[in-house]
């Protein structure tokens, strides 16, 4: 007798669920922030340091790239968000730093650009200087602030 076997199937690779970033945006209450987080997030670390509240989620979506966001807490509203996007390398290293590029310049503009050996940095300030955007590409982190100090 002879039997058939049937292939067996490819392994699924493995994504965890990261949810788009929503609904965050700077100035916005310590509160709501609490509240935007609990639903982009399935877990986030809360450090409470004098008048400084720090506030990590754990994997999420930015620009359809998955990064982990830190929020800042001062007087009670988001002064500063920084977005780590995860360490990837090759051809993703290169898409995730295309899509970061047209996304910022596409809300921003061209912004200053400089760079030092292998790092480029990009700013953007807004014409009273109470909002700033940096980007290096090297690290893949993104800081957004509101304010000067």
């Amino acid at each position: 007798m002879i039997f058939a076997s049937t292939p067996k199937p490819k392994p699924k690779s493995y994504s965890p669920s990261r949810p788009p970033l929503a609904g965050l945006h700077l100035a916005m209450s310590a509160d709501s922030a609490q509240i935007v987080l609990r639903h982009i997030a399935l877990r986030k670390t809360t450090l409470e340091v004098d008048s400084l509240t720090i506030i990590e989620s754990d994997s999420v979506l930015v620009f359809g790239e998955a990064a982990y966001v830190q929020v800042q807490i001062t007087g009670g509203k988001v002064r500063t968000i920084v977005i780590n996007f995860h360490p990837l390398s090759g051809e993703k290293y290169i898409n995730t730093r295309n899509t970061l590029n047209s996304y910022l310049e596409r809300f921003f503009g061209r912004g200053v650009i400089t760079q030092n050996e292998s790092v480029t940095y990009r700013r953007w300030e807004n014409e009273d200087g109470t909002m700033e955007v940096s980007y290096t590409d090297k690290y893949m982190r993104v800081f957004v602030r509101l304010g000067k100090r």
